[in-house]
């Protein structure tokens, strides 16, 4: 009986893995676009940068605290959500860029 209770927390935890997705926020207009988005715990987020000019995304949330610095155009970075609690991300250049993050 043990091994079973083992196993299936094994599958539980592989199937959490296998469907984590990845979620692009594209920084474009001096926005983040989608502006919100709904994730889970253990999803990726990556932001791409498409002006022609920097941009930085961060958050001061402690549960996902993340800064991808100075961001030039085409680049990308990821950002792996580790928490359930929501968070807004914004940009240090630009301070009218917000994104609401919803974690479920």
């Amino acid at each position: 009986m043990k091994k079973i209770a083992t196993m299936l927390v094994i599958a539980g935890a592989l199937s959490v893995t296998l469907s984590a997705k990845n979620w692009v926020v594209d920084q474009k207009g001096k926005t983040f676009i989608p502006s919100k988005l709904t994730v889970h715990v253990g999803d990726t987020i990556t932001f791409k940068n498409s002006d022609p000019f920097a941009h930085n995304a961060y958050t001061d949330d402690e549960a996902n605290e993340f800064d991808v610095g100075m961001q030039p155009t085409g680049k990308e970075t990821h950002m792996k959500i580790n928490s359930k609690e929501s968070f807004n991300v914004e940009c240090a250049i630009h301070p009218n860029m917000l994104l609401e993050v919803t974690v479920e």
